[in-house]
């Protein structure tokens, strides 16, 4: 890892990102032990911001510290794939049903701006534009439906995706995903309920059948995965 130099974000957003980086390239190896002193060291910072962040991937189950050790690097299992996206389309699905017939012309307003710049970004190949976008459409959606409880367990779902590195970028391009949210975004505007929670669902169970084959073709197990979790009816 590099010294840090500055930005506008926080130091510990700062440091996060950069382990984040580090992590997901396998320059800190998932199994190994690292010490917080020897982190901070290389990025030129003070054992603080690096606890502080690393306490952050311990809330997300990328990392386990261990006493008088270190912090150990975890790896991300097919389960975690799987129990994360199968929140998520038990939250997000019914969200989308009754945001489609609840979302007013302020969240309306917001929505279609988000899709519009992810249409734009992927035009421009912008992934981390596209992404940021990508939150703010779902997010829109979420908080459409009027639960905030639901608001705040996807809000830290999706924050615990962008910690573990979760893409299908490796193996769709940008308009694929677009393509994607193009059928949540017509249905909600069309105010068609059971087409929103449907495409809601395709959405969802096809990202994480192609997240977890990228995960097994890594583990050089390339099998023809079929997710454990089941499409559901949504009712008025």
């Amino acid at each position: 890892m590099k010294p840090l130099s500055g930005d506008n974000a926080s130091l510990t957003e700062r440091v996060f990102e950069q382990i984040r980086t580090a992590i997901l390239s396998g320059e800190l190896a998932p199994g190994s032990l690292y010490s917080v002193v020897d982190i901070a060291s290389q990025l030129g910072v003070s054992r603080t911001p690096v606890r502080e962040a690393l306490l952050q991937f311990a809330a997300n189950g990328m990392v386990r510290f261990e006493r008088s050790r270190g912090v150990r690097i975890l790896e991300l299992s097919v389960k975690d794939i799987e129990e994360i996206y199968s929140l998520r389309l038990l939250l997000e699905a019914p969200s989308a049903y009754r945001a489609a017939t609840q979302m007013n012309d302020r969240d309306r307003a917001v929505f279609k701006k988000a899709f519009a710049g992810m249409r734009k970004a992927s035009e421009t190949g912008d992934e981390r534009l596209f992404q940021q976008h990508d939150m703010v459409f779902h997010e829109t959606i979420v908080r459409a439906a009027g639960n905030e409880r639901v608001v705040q367990v996807v809000a830290n779902t999706r924050s615990q995706m962008h910690a573990l590195g979760l893409s299908t970028i490796k193996t769709r391009t940008l308009t694929d995903i677009l393509a994607a949210h193009e059928k949540i975004y017509d249905a909600v505007l069309a105010n068609d309920a059971s087409g929103a929670g449907e495409a809601v669902q395709d959405h969802l169970i096809g990202t994480l059948k192609v997240l977890v084959q990228q995960s097994l073709d890594s583990t050089g197990a390339r099998e023809d995965y079929q997710p454990p979790v089941a499409r559901f009816k949504l009712l008025p």
